[in-house]
């Protein structure tokens, strides 16, 4: 059997790599030192310790710059449990380490939404709790918690529905992506990046009403209009024209049109949607959109994260009046005029057939670490970069060339899971590609196409994998990563599905029923105070009849051995009277015999209190 510091430790290591995706690399690294410290019985003395806690949260500081996040918390939380096993010195110090543990276990349910993890935090629990048991010198058994959980889980159920529900679920992932990461950003700041690093934190699932084709997996997020000159952002004067209705539960679907169903994993600025968006649906709202923009933003002050889109894959993009800035470059004249005689023709297709032939004839390749080019002339240097770096040249390209253009930041490509019909969105699926006016309407290009098919081919995640993977692809002579693969997308239809059911479970679902059931929302904040009262009530009645029945239970097999020894002299007593065997008793003029008697008819008859093990040693030595 592991010692109590083992199971403390392997569920703390196991709780990190679990979380791995919440918790800096400062806190992995500080639980993996500590709990190869505490392993391996090394001493570390006080002043070790406190230097190394402050610099792990001073750590925190400087990544995150504040120190009220939710994702922050965590890490401080698993940071001092660590710091407390390895100052374990006294018995406040267990009970610390013990409910800092269930805190913490408890705390990573909020981020990590797999079965995976509601089985590790069941199996922690059970260990942590039997642990905790034999440090209190108390006996465990199962079958006393089965008999909690019997209890415990109709009320569970009860509380489950009645609990009421919030209108808009709270954001404790943030999507916020590190410096240096692969990720969805609302604008684009390219000369602030000299490389990325792979990011698979997961966006949002989305199921569709039909499958689609590779190409058709570009997910709207921003339009941005306002450049310097190599870097974009969004004007906020230019705002989206955006329609609603109440009341409204479903949009008409035809049939060259494509219905989504969203589920936000982290808070975002923008609903995100297949292009183009024809509406938007969440609750009793719906949105459609009427200006050339195709974009829904959220609200800054709440959160929607389950909504449903329609859209139009081949639609277009229709704008009468178009503004100015869609053509302004912050560029010095000289450099503009340099560009424009790099390319021919004036009409949309001529110049962006002469952009592509540029790109391919002159070399330029796509890299994640292209290094950091600081504006448009260093790039066209280095001759390397990703996605952002050749849609933002490709949308200045145009605009010297007097073709209004504009950056679209969102998706492009994800993980389709046949077991379960849905695609699965991470950061490394972010992309940004380029829209330009011609006609009266707005026509999507995508430079990276130009330079990497690849990627485009095979989505983000996907491309991603294949660099760090190398050899050990697909079509491998062994298919053993084939295989892992479709195991992954086999568990991860269970995660899907059963917190697809629990967010089915929302306010505007709760409200239906409780509608049906003539019940107020308000009456519930009594039902549950008194569902809670009757509970405890019945589980005390329970537990105090359970103590009687077991009190009498150890009797009965007191008084059970002590006949089978008297069987054993010749003397049957458990036929006759209480006062017929007292007398027999007496007549054996045994002391120690007369003294057990005496004993199990105090007990078992006059109410006193005495040891059923002492009783139960004197029984045997007869």
């Amino acid at each position: 059997m592991l010692a109590s510091i083992h199971k403390q430790n392997l569920v703390l290591l196991v709780f990190a790599i679990l979380l791995m995706e919440v918790l800096t690399g400062v806190t992995l690294a500080f639980v993996g030192i500590g709990v190869f410290i505490v392993t391996f019985n090394f001493k570390t003395n006080k002043i070790f310790r406190n230097a190394v806690s402050l610099l792990v949260f001073g750590s925190y500081w400087i990544k995150y710059g504040k120190i009220i996040d939710p994702e922050i918390g965590l890490n401080f939380l698993t940071s001092i449990i660590v710091l407390k096993i390895l100052e374990k010195e006294t018995v406040r110090d267990r009970y610390m380490i013990f409910f800092g543990l269930i805190l913490l276990i408890s705390a990573g349910s909020l981020f990590e939404r797999t079965l995976s993890y509601v089985f590790f935090f069941c199996l922690s629990f059970l260990i942590l709790i039997k642990d905790f048991y034999s440090f209190l010198g108390l006996k465990w058994k199962f079958r006393d918690i089965f008999y909690a959980l019997i209890w415990v889980a109709p009320l569970t159920f009860l509380l489950f529905f009645l609990t009421p529900r919030l209108l808009e679920p709270i954001p404790f992932d943030q999507n916020t992506v590190a410096p240096g990461e692969v990720g969805y950003t609302t604008d684009v700041n390219i000369s602030q990046v000299a490389s990325l690093e792979p990011n698979q934190t997961t966006v949002f699932h989305v199921v569709t009403s039909r499958i689609l084709s590779q190409k058709e997996l570009y997910w709207r997020g921003n339009t941005l209009t306002y450049t310097d000159g190599w870097n974009w952002k969004e004007m906020t004067s230019d705002k989206e024209e955006i329609l609603e209705t109440l009341g409204h539960k479903e949009a008409e679907v035809l049939p060259n049109e494509v219905k989504q169903s969203f589920r936000l994993s982290t808070k975002s600025d923008y609903f995100f949607a297949l292009d183009y968006p024809k509406s938007m649906t969440y609750g009793d709202h719906f949105f459609t959109t009427a200006g050339g923009r195709k974009t829904f933003p959220q609200q800054s002050w709440g959160w929607v994260n389950r909504y449903s889109t329609v859209s139009i894959p081949n639609l277009k993009i229709i704008q009468e009046k178009l503004e100015s800035h869609y053509l302004r470059l912050v560029l010095p004249r000289k450099t503009k005029e340099k560009i424009s005689t790099m390319f021919k023709g004036t009409s949309l297709s001529e110049v962006e057939s002469s952009i592509k032939s540029f790109f391919q004839k002159e070399g330029f390749t796509y890299s994640m670490s292209p290094g950091q080019s600081q504006d448009l002339n260093a790039f066209l240097n280095l001759k390397k970069g990703f996605c952002s770096h050749y849609a933002s040249a490709t949308a200045i390209f145009l605009r010297i060339k007097g073709i209004p253009s504009r950056l679209v930041s969102g998706f492009m490509g994800g993980s389709f899971n046949s077991y379960a019909n849905y695609y699965l969105i991470t950061q490394n699926d972010a992309h940004v590609w380029v829209e330009a006016f011609e006609d009266g309407e707005w026509k999507k290009i995508d430079p990276t196409e130009w330079v990497a098919p690849d990627r485009l081919d095979m989505g983000g995640a996907a491309y991603m994998e294949s660099i760090g993977r190398g050899s050990l692809n697909t079509n491998s002579f062994f298919k053993i990563p084939k295989l892992i693969n479709e195991m992954k997308l086999w568990f991860r239809q269970w995660d899907f599905l059963f917190y697809q059911w629990l967010e089915d479970m929302d306010y505007h679902s709760q409200s239906a029923w409780l509608k049906r059931l003539n019940i107020r929302r308000e009456w519930l904040f009594s039902i549950i105070p008194a569902s809670m009262v009757i509970f405890m009530l019945c589980y005390m009645w329970f537990l105090s009849f359970k103590n009687r029945r077991k009190k009498d239970s150890i009797y009965q097999e007191l008084w059970q051995l002590f006949y089978l020894k008297m069987n054993k002299k010749g003397l049957n007593l458990s036929c006759i009277s209480l006062e017929a065997s007292t007398e027999l008793i007496l007549n054996l003029n045994n002391p120690g015999i007369l003294q057990i008697w005496e004993k199990l008819v105090a007990v078992s008859f006059k109410g006193e209190q005495s040891s059923t093990d002492e009783i139960r040693k004197m029984i045997k030595k007869i």
